[in-house]
């Protein structure tokens, strides 16, 4: 007897219930199974194979004779046959036969775990690929199980799936093979007697049997099942949706009437017992809301649930979630931003037997985490704790569909809100990822949603709601508790000082004997507070977010199990934390919100038998600690502007681009040292996608299942022990792969046919790292077990140029490279990235770039040739992970891969070229370049031997890095995690409006951190008072609250993220105009006309304080330009005095220095001719580094004083930076620089800016009212000014100003007389138009007992050249080993040089500048000081306090002021407006008096208090000084006389002879005047003066500007002449 007989037999026989007869001939034997190969690109039959009842095998792929093997088969049966196979097979044809799909018959059938053994999913396991024939014995052996699995069924079950199934066409074949017998009716009658107490009693089974007939039948197979984790599968949800809504109806709704099922399964009572073993649950003063939540979930009800902290809330929803994964074997989906907390909360399940929930998050390594996802799709989890980053894998996309989602569960769900205390933009994902989740599920009813918070307040319980409504169409029901916690006793203590808090907090500790909690708001706090603790006596442990989690596990174990007393935390202990018998809950630093400090103090006192007592240390600068905190931590809107440009500058060619968060940070110009880079960037792109201007996915590669070439896993499994290429441990690796790709052999008649091959998948699947993944294909490519793809896009630069200008990068970068690896010594290279740039141009590479380099140090560090540290000032310590040679060998075999690479990548280019486009594309995979290299004709020239792929791999990665060529596709995407689509196009902006959101949220950050203190204020004044404030805060409406608690100006004062007391000490004393221009946070452009006096600094220096503190502007991203180092050193040394330590890190530089930086160079004053204009070009050219750059805020002093490079350099760092807004401050008409090509017209092209303000600011709190009058008047004649209002005094004296007009040559002597006659006990100052004027009136004073100081002016030489300053500047260099340098160094040297040089009187600039760089610097680094010696002129450090009067030019005394001022008008220039603007400046110096001495008519027409004439002839003074600079010395002469120069000290006396000075103890010639000053004495003679004496001035170091490289330095000797007149008469 055949088979068939055996499990069908005849049936003749009558059916007593239908009464129809059923009659199964033999030819229900005559069956065939067949199945078709399809190709996955063109859908066209590729082979069919095909099994009889006879035995006979068919393996062809012609249609018409498998037709013809069919001719006496009447049952075709088959995998999917309805909907894949029979598709292609009776295109044309009409189908005479029965088919029998064994697909859909299956689930019914082996509904049970492990399923059946030949299924995975809807597919047929196999080991064979492309063999037809071998599956349909598979299908074959699948369809006899079947039948054999019908038979073994109680004959009414069988009759009830029979007449659910009629007429089904997926159904029918089996069930006409089978025999099936059918019920004609009654059949709700015999689901309910089959299925009693497995399903509610009431459930309208009419109903179901008539509208869902075949879900009906699914839904009862799992009903059947024993093991609650077996699930239907997920293709059948897919197809057949409505099963999850018939399951609910059976098995999760409870019936109003009651039933056994309903009062038992679905009782929230009944199941608290069986799960957990409670009795009842919790109730808040009686309110049992923790049970009316959870009643309500399992109701299907979308819920918002506020209880307080240790509240019960995980209970509340994991018990409806384990309901429901016993009843409808569902899964409940929980999203919580804390991964430890997820962690903790499986594992309590656990400890209590309960093994359903399953955590996925980040932390997870590849096995833990595909053993996870395997649970979860095996229905071993009911549920799922993710995190909402978890929603974007594809994985975890793929997994959840596969699965029936009972309800979503939101953890701290006030992150939705922008006024709750922790706004979260990544969760405003999670409404878009369960609405797409939805639609592609084809859901009937919403997918209820359960939201937890700890926080009350109504606007962030508003905002919840509206988000789920909006987002979802879901209204939330509202379960709060207004219960408060009666046995907590609140107080605030007020500790002035840290050691008074800390003495406070060890008393608190000492009188109590209980577990104490102690809150702190910085990490690094936590361990020093513990150790203070511990030292004292009373055992603590700290505990923070940023320790290792198994030392933060030990810590909290200690502390509840009683091993320690005391732990000291951040606000991250705690959650989730439930220890009953803490007794004393201290915040050592106030909470940021009220939320939080009740949510952390309401961790004391989890036992309602206990009394617990909360204390709060309350210092006045506490506040303040927070607004800094908020500072650093907020996401501005300009940052989020500059991810936004960075992605518009990435997708400039493509809409869509592939690239890792650090790229984007890097091209927005942010800085690698900004702490949590990554998530910034991460929540930016956030915000942007919110507000619908990209959309981000993951980007991973795939690795496509149609390229297998082996038949079959024994030749997988053959060739893979054989090749050379897999190592012992990677072969079972390998065939896991290659298995899981060829099981997938069936996946064009999967939904999705690309995701399981995608390499995340395989992956977190197979419990395998990405690159473990990708390393396998590759290889598997190699050896030809898969087909090579040519997956990989390139886009060479220039491809049809002559020039081939990625060749030319890449030996550039080559050069660059080979240079670095050199200067790595074996220990380590410590240096600045600047520094090293420096190195590499004067050691003869001119094109390094700092950018390079960094390009450089990145991929090094990524491939492992060298580990990098840097510091926040941006020094490197780089040291090699080999030695140099290896290192070194590894460099030039990649340089030669990758000169092969772009050889034949050209070559390609050139034979598929089209048209003359700049960039060219071409095709190719990694596998097939490798093969070129290994066999191409160069391979026998070359030093390449056993070339590997990843050394290919490296060489791709590094022309990629360099931008030598771009990629795309392949595998290099692992290196860019994301893939970012542009929606809006590149010319749109992110605005305000779409920052509304974050800003409000930030704004209610500042709000809440007010009313924290607000709290504590009142604590210590009104303890009943202060708890009605927090009552208040949590149930009045916010506004109303506010209203009743900040009244009149207060409401202003705590918009601000600064304290009322803060706020006035730094801006309570500025004016109204000034006031505006700090208050103005908005236009694009303020330029600022900043008459004298008019406290132009002062504005300045509290704009910067303003920007740091109000206007959300990090110090990385403010820059500030001087034209002189020492306003630059003034500027910051007033910022440190307004706003402490924190002005350190804000960038104040000189534009020369500036652009030196951008270049990478370091500065110094002898090369700055053409820097700006060549820093503006390599900006314009986009060869600066973007973090360089990218500046939010530009800050200009003496705006007045750009010229056409300074405004280039300005406007190219507007261009990129689409958002910066510049403020530039100066007086146009104080431009007296005109000659170095100044011109004030810059200053108003940038008031012609769109969105620009032009404020005048003409208050001068400088001058008295005369002076202020006298030159307003003066000022008139001047044309083309900015300021149309005229200055005004704000002083209430009136001032002295005379004019004296000499008919005399010579005016030195009566100025010097009515200088002595009217002295006075204020500061005094002679101006002078130039040098020489300013030196001939220091002899006179001296002669007349005026103690005098001359502000120098040095032309042709700088500073670093003195002597003094080189003997320190070498002392340093000859024993600094790191870039910092050490205190005792830098005492040394100060020692060394102070005494080596203590009786030069140039000593006293060099001391200056030491002290002004101590006061600037709190840690000193070698290029720091370099830069600021290099940059910096002697007058910059000519101090003039405790002078009686100062001698300076117009020029040098620009800044200045002083109370009497003398100007020395000598009548011999041309009347130009830039001599009239020079005058200007002069008399503006005066506070007091002015005194002006002049033979000119320039002010006649200008009133003064009194305007003498003064008909005398005066003469020259009898003794006059010349001092000499390099022009007036014969510098040759100094070539063989070095060490007889640097003996001599500034002030040395020295012997005149005929043109040449000798040093008077040694009588050696020391110097030798120039032809030209011979000629000049010459003429002095012929006037009467004789040289009488000399000395020396300055000690400099020199050399020709043509001198070689290595040519010494000469020491060159500057001295003073004094010559005296003997006979008056000559002059």
């Amino acid at each position: 007897m055949s088979i068939w007989n055996r499990f069908i037999g005849l049936i003749n026989a009558e059916d007593s219930i239908s009464n129809k007869k059923i009659s199964v001939q033999y030819n229900a034997l005559h069956y065939a199974i067949v199945d078709v190969e399809i190709g996955l690109e063109d859908y066209k039959i590729h082979d069919i194979g095909a099994l009889r009842y006879d035995g006979a095998v068919y393996h062809k792929v012609s249609k018409e004779e498998l037709f013809e093997f069919f001719s006496d088969v009447d049952y075709i049966c088959g995998h999917n046959i309805i909907h894949h196979d029979a598709k292609y097979l009776f295109t044309d044809k009409t189908c005479r036969w029965l088919l029998v799909d064994t697909l859909y018959i299956s689930p019914l059938l082996f509904p049970e775990r492990p399923y059946h053994r030949l299924l995975k999913d809807d597919k047929l396991m196999s080991e064979q690929i492309n063999n037809p024939v071998n599956d349909c014995e598979k299908a074959k052996d699948l369809l006899l199980d079947e039948i054999a699995r019908w038979k073994s069924f109680p004959e009414r079950k069988c009759r009830l799936f029979a007449s659910l199934l009629k007429d089904k066409k997926e159904f029918e074949g089996f069930l006409s093979m089978v025999g099936a017998e059918y019920l004609n009716e009654g059949l709700a009658g015999v689901i309910r007697d089959l299925y009693k107490g497995k399903i509610c009693g009431h459930a309208d089974l009419v109903m179901l049997v008539k509208e869902y007939p075949c879900e009906l039948a699914y839904a009862l197979a799992l009903i059947d099942t024993t093991d609650q984790r077996s699930v239907t599968p997920g293709w059948v949800l897919h197809h057949y949706p409505a099963v999850e809504f018939v399951l609910k109806l059976l098995r999760h709704t409870s019936c109003k009437e009651g039933c056994d099922y309903c009062n038992t399964q679905l009782s929230v009572l009944y199941n608290l017992k069986a799960f957990f073993g409670y009795e009842q649950f919790r109730t808040y003063e009686g309110e049992p809301l923790q049970e009316q939540a959870a009643q309500a979930a399992v109701k299907g009800m979308s819920l918002l649930a506020i209880f307080p902290t240790g509240g019960g809330k995980s209970l509340t929803f994991q018990l409806p979630a384990l309901m429901a994964g016993n009843s409808v074997h569902g899964l409940t989906v929980v999203i919580s931003p804390l991964q430890s907390l997820m962690k903790d909360q499986v594992d309590n399940l656990a400890d209590r037997g309960i093994t359903d929930a399953v955590t996925i998050n980040g932390l997870l390594d590849p096995i833990t985490r595909a053993l996870a996802i395997q649970r979860v799709r095996d229905g071993e989890a009911s549920l799922l704790y993710i995190s909402p980053e978890m929603l974007r894998s594809k994985t975890i996309g793929r997994i959840l569909l596969a699965r029936h989602i009972v309800r979503f569960v939101i953890d701290e769900a006030h992150c939705f809100s922008s006024w709750g205390q922790d706004f979260r933009v990544d969760y405003l994902y999670i409404g878009k990822f369960i609405r797409e989740y939805q639609q592609k599920k084809g859901s009937r009813n919403p997918i209820p949603v359960s939201c937890f918070t700890a926080t009350a307040k109504q606007k962030v319980v508003q905002d919840i709601c509206d988000y789920f409504k909006q987002t979802l169409n879901l209204d939330l029901r509202l379960f709060a508790s207004t219960a408060s916690r009666i046995n907590l006793h609140y107080s605030v203590i007020h500790a002035e000082t840290d050691e008074d808090k800390y003495l406070k907090l060890r008393g608190l500790v000492a009188e109590s004997d209980c577990p104490a909690i102690v809150y702190v708001s910085r990490t690094g706090r936590t361990k020093e507070l513990a150790t203070k603790l511990t030292r004292d006596g009373y055992k603590a442990l700290p505990f923070n977010g940023k320790m290792e989690t198994d030392e933060k596990i030990d810590n909290q174990d200690a502390f509840m199990n009683d091993q320690v007393r005391i732990i000291v935390a951040t606000s991250a202990f705690g959650m989730g934390v439930d220890k009953k018998d803490v007794g004393l809950v201290v915040h050592y630093d106030i909470s940021d919100s009220l939320e939080n400090y009740v949510q952390e103090a309401g961790r004391a006192g989890r036992d309602p038998n206990l009394s617990a007592r909360c204390y709060v240390l309350y210092g006045d600068n506490d506040l303040d600690k927070h607004f800094i905190l908020l500072n650093q931590t907020k996401l501005s809107i300009s940052e989020i502007q500059q991810v936004w440009k960075a992605v518009k500058d990435l997708t400039r060619r493509r809409m869509r681009v592939s690239c890792s968060a650090l790229e984007i940070a890097r091209q927005a110009g942010w800085d690698d040292s900004v702490s949590d880079i990554e998530t910034r960037v991460r929540t930016a792109l956030a915000a942007l996608e919110q507000s619908g201007y990209l959309i981000r996915g993951n980007n991973v590669p795939r690795v496509y299942a149609t390229g297998i070439t082996v038949r079959n896993m024994d030749e997988a499994r053959m060739r893979i022990s054989k090749s050379q290429l897999f190592g012992r441990d990677e072969i079972e690796k390998t065939v896991r792969i290659i298995k899981s790709l060829i099981s997938q052999k069936y996946i064009a008649k999967a939904q999705d046919a690309e995701a399981e091959s995608r390499v995340d998948y395989l992956a977190d699947i197979l419990g395998l790292s990405k690159k473990e993944v990708v390393s396998i294909v590759e290889r598997m490519r190699q050896e030809g077990i898969l087909a090579d793809s040519k997956d990989i896009s390139a886009y060479l630069l220039d491809a049809g140029d002559s020039k081939r200008k990625s060749t030319i990068l890449l030996e550039r970068f080559a050069k660059l490279e080979k240079y670095i690896l050199n200067r790595i010594p074996d220990e380590a290279l410590r240096i600045s990235c600047k520094q090293l740039n420096e190195d590499a141009m004067n050691d003869g590479i001119d094109t390094s770039r700092e950018k390079d380099i960094r390009t450089l140090l990145y991929f090094l560090a990524i491939k492992g040739y060298i580990r990098k540290k840097e510091d926040a000032l941006r020094n490197m310590e780089i040291s090699r992970q080999t030695d140099g040679e290896t290192t070194l060998n590894r460099f030039e075999k990649r340089l030669e891969i990758s000169r092969l690479t772009l050889e034949w990548l050209y070559q390609l280019v050139a034979a598929t070229r089209k048209g003359n486009s700049e960039k060219q594309i071409v095709q190719f995979s990694v596998v097939e370049l490798l093969n070129q290299i290994i066999s191409g004709p160069h391979a026998l020239f070359t030093k390449l031997d056993n070339v590997q792929l990843e050394e290919v791999e490296e060489a791709f990665l590094y022309l990629s890095k360099i931008g030598a060529l771009k990629l795309e596709g392949g595998f290099l995407v692992l290196y860019n995690a994301m893939d970012i689509q542009r929606i809006k196009d590149n010319k749109s902006r992110y605005k305000l409006d779409d920052y509304r959101m974050l800003n409000e949220f930030y704004k209610q950050k500042i709000q809440q951190v007010h009313i924290v203190g607000e709290y504590a204020n009142l604590m210590v004044k009104d303890y009943n008072a202060a708890l009605q404030y927090v009552r208040d805060y949590f149930q009045m409406d916010y506004k109303k609250f506010i209203t009743k608690y900040f009244k009149g100006d207060r409401v202003n004062e705590i918009q601000r993220n600064l304290t009322p007391k803060k706020y006035r000490q730094l801006f309570g004393q500025l004016s109204k105009c000034q006031m505006e221009i700090i208050s103005d946070k908005d236009s694009r452009c303020i330029v600022v006309a900043a008459g004298p006096g008019s406290g132009k600094t002062r504005v300045l220096v509290h704009k910067l304080a303003s920007l740091l503190l109000l206007e959300d502007v990090k110090h990385e991203q403010l820059l500030m330009l001087t034209f002189s180092r020492a306003a630059a050193t003034e500027f910051k040394q007033r910022l440190m005095e307004l706003i402490g330590n924190a002005a350190h890190f804000v960038e104040i530089k000189t534009f020369h220095s500036y652009c030196f930086d951008l270049m990478g160079r370091i500065g110094n004053l002898e090369a700055v001719r053409d820097v700006v204009a060549e820093a503006a070009g390599m900006i314009n050219q986009g060869e600066v580094e973007p973090n360089k750059i990218g500046k939010t805020v530009l800050v200009i002093d003496e705006a007045q004083d750009m010229g056409v490079a300074e405004y280039t350099l300005v406007k190219a760092l507007m261009a990129s930076n689409e958002e910066m807004r510049v403020i530039a401050v100066g007086d146009d008409d104080q431009n007296i620089y005109e000659f170095r090509g100044s011109d004030s017209g810059y200053m108003y092209r940038l008031v012609q800016e769109p969105g620009s303000k032009f404020i005048e600011m003409t208050e001068n709190y400088r001058s008295a009212r005369h002076p202020v009058d006298f030159a307003n008047k003066f000022v008139k004649v001047l044309g083309k000014r900015m300021k149309s209002t005229p200055i005004i005094s704000m002083r209430k004296e009136n001032g002295w100003v005379r004019v004296t007009r000499h008919e005399s040559k010579y005016m030195y002597q009566p100025l010097v007389k009515e200088l002595v006659r009217y002295r006075g006990n204020g500061t005094m100052c002679v101006l002078t138009q130039t040098n020489e004027e300013a030196v001939i009136l220091m002899a006179l004073l001296r002669k007349w007992g005026i103690d005098s100081k001359l502000i120098q002016s040095m032309d042709g030489f700088l500073f670093w050249n003195m002597v003094e300053m080189r003997y320190f500047l070498r002392y340093i260099d000859k024993r600094v080993k790191t870039p910092l340098i050490p205190e005792e160094l830098w005492e040394n040297a100060k020692y060394a040089t102070f005494s080596a040089y203590d009786r030069s009187q140039s000593l006293a600039y060099v001391k200056r500048c030491v002290e002004l760089f101590e006061q600037t610097n709190k840690t000193k680094y070698v290029s720091d000081f370099k830069e600021f010696v290099f940059e910096s002129s002697v007058e910059d450090f000519c101090d003039t306090s405790g002078a009686d009067v100062v001698v300076s030019t117009i020029h040098k005394a620009k800044g200045r002021e002083f109370d009497d001022v003398y100007m020395l008008i000598a009548d011999h220039y041309v009347k130009d407006d830039q001599l009239m603007r020079r005058y200007y400046v002069g008399m503006t110096r005066a506070k007091n008096r002015l005194f002006v001495h002049t033979n000119g008519d320039s002010f006649n027409q200008v009133s003064a208090d009194e305007y003498l004439i003064d008909p005398e002839e005066y003469t020259m003074p009898e003794e006059i000084v010349l001092q000499l600079s390099h022009k007036d010395v014969n510098l040759r002469f100094f070539k063989e006389l070095k060490r007889e120069v640097l003996t001599l000290r500034g002030g040395d006396v020295l012997k005149y002879k005929d043109s040449i000075l000798y040093d008077t103890l040694t009588h050696k010639p020391v110097a030798k005047l120039s032809q030209n000053m011979q000629k000049t004495l010459s003429e002095w003679k012929e006037r009467g003066y004789e040289v009488k004496s000399a000395s020396v001035r300055f000690i400099v170091a020199w050399k020709p500007k043509d001198a070689p490289k290595d040519e010494p330095e000469t020491a060159v000797l500057l001295p003073d002449l004094l010559l005296n007149c003997n006979s008056q008469d000559l002059i």
